[in-house]
């Protein structure tokens, strides 16, 4: 499995998308995924105990070990005012748009162990049925133009360059909303937590 870690940082260094590797401590990761229950021997443990993170085009982040106070796998699984809509699921990426990645534990009883998406645009959790492994290769070399076609807009590169690891773009009206048109709504930068919220308080008032 070292060998899988080799082969990622490869993999970044030849991918033809904006990547952003930050090297973590190697014994903090290893006691943070201790914590957490990781696995030895997998993806998982090799990302987290490697890295800080990785940012993919400054708008797909893979969670790593503690960073920030708030960005890090632990702060996303560990957060209290979110557990009652995680419970069964273990988030390992978000991106810029407020979306989560996330590992069916037992959740769902279909797409067990498979990466799912809590998608802004739905509110609702949707099984890409990718493998953590698969989830990697697919953010870091797959069409994920395509994916977020309808989220982003036509300056979001030039918008996101000075965007921060724990920040993301509040989009109002909603992308959940059928007012929202993606070109001319608001966008601010905010916290990633204040993103998480209302999208989470608006999935249950919705239903």
């Amino acid at each position: 499995m070292e060998n899988f870690w080799e082969e990622l940082v490869d993999i970044i260094e030849k991918s033809n998308k904006s990547i952003e590797l930050l090297n973590g401590d190697k014994n903090l990761g290893i006691q943070e995924c201790k914590r957490m229950h990781i696995p030895q021997n997998t993806a998982l443990f090799m990302v987290v105990s490697n890295s800080k993170g990785i940012i993919i085009d400054n708008w797909i982040r893979i969670l790593g070990q503690s960073y920030t106070d708030n960005f890090s796998i632990i702060h996303f699984n560990d957060c209290s005012y979110i557990e009652k809509y995680i419970e069964g699921l273990f988030i390992v990426a978000n991106d810029v748009v407020g979306g989560l990645f996330a590992i069916n534990i037992n959740r769902f009883s279909s797409g067990k162990n498979k990466v799912w998406y809590f998608a802004p645009d739905t509110l609702e959790w949707e099984n890409l049925d990718f493998s953590y492994n698969e989830f990697l290769a697919w953010a870091l070399q797959g069409n994920t133009d395509d994916f977020y076609s309808c989220m982003r807009w036509k300056n979001w590169k030039n918008d996101l360059k000075k965007i921060k690891y724990f920040e993301v773009v509040l989009i109002y009206p909603f992308l959940w909303a059928k007012e929202c048109n993606i070109e001319t709504a608001n966008k601010n930068i905010v916290a990633f937590d204040e993103v998480m919220q209302i999208n989470f308080d608006n999935s249950e008032k919705l239903g």
